[in-house]
């Protein structure tokens, strides 16, 4: 996405913060490491010399999904009401919970906390590492954070040139997600490779922190259960594992459901 002009991005943090990147940042780079669709990210140094990340939010970017989103609420009603193949899919649920996280998104001191309790939960893994954050220097739509120095995640020739086993960081990456799902119930819900870096000793860095998802431990319990049917090709347990986690429409046709699903299971 193109980034917003420094000076809108200038603007933003002396409103956000009550004083210009100048006298908040020692350094403050003016070309964007990266800028996407809701806010773009500038190296930075701090008065104290750390080097820091500082993400800020896009002029305007929340008025404007907060239009598309009634327009999509008014297209969802009318494909329920109207569009019979498409009910089973439930648009209108769909899309306040696609409200509900994007929204969340758009509230930069959520991901601060987002951060802040997945590094207390990892405090004591060695492997995988959450950039810190640096409260005083945030806001709703500021958000200065570590700056990670690594290889991303969407750098193959790069990770392989580090010369660390891809294997064992795959293993640390997909360990760190069964930690957070069986034994966080919190989890990062926007793995993409960008948002994963390889960190020096291999460890593994996570960015991006602001779509998360939570399971209580009735859930946990249910995707265990669905996990292990799966495993065992259990298609019966498998189908009620479906229909006990999922919303399921009043006319579904069960024995339809599980012929699909021993097809998948084999």
């Amino acid at each position: 996405t193109p980034p917003d002009p420094l000076e809108t991005i200038k603007e933003s943090i002396k409103v956000e913060l009550g004083k210009s990147a100048d006298e908040l940042f020692a350094e403050f780079n003016d070309k964007p490491l990266a800028s996407a669709s809701i806010g773009q990210v500038h190296q930075a140094k701090l008065l104290t010399g750390q080097q820091v990340v500082v993400k800020v939010q896009r002029a305007g970017i929340e008025t404007k999904i907060l239009g598309d989103l009634d327009i999509m609420a008014v297209l969802a009603d009318l494909a329920q009401k109207h569009v019979s193949y498409l009910r089973a899919y439930q648009p209108a649920s769909t899309l306040r919970e696609f409200r509900r996280t994007l929204l969340n998104e758009l509230d930069f001191s959520s991901e601060k906390r987002n951060l802040e309790e997945f590094a207390e939960n990892f405090g004591k893994e060695k492997c995988v590492h959450f950039p810190m954050v640096y409260p005083d220097l945030c806001s709703r739509r500021v958000l200065t954070m570590e700056m990670l120095v690594g290889v991303s995640g969407e750098d193959i020739p790069g990770m392989k040139g580090a010369g660390f086993d891809l294997n064992e960081f795959a293993q640390r990456g997909a360990n760190m997600y069964l930690d957070m799902i069986f034994r966080d119930g919190f989890y990062h819900a926007d793995p993409h490779p960008g948002n994963l870096m390889m960190l020096p000793g291999g460890v593994v860095g996570v960015l991006d922190c602001g779509m998360v998802g939570r399971l209580d431990e009735t859930m946990r319990e249910e995707v265990e259960a669905l996990l292990i049917s799966i495993i065992s090709k259990d298609a019966v347990e498998l189908t009620d594992s479906v229909m006990r986690l999922g919303s399921v429409p009043a006319d579904l046709d069960r024995d339809e459901l599980r012929a699909e699903i021993s097809n998948f299971v084999s």
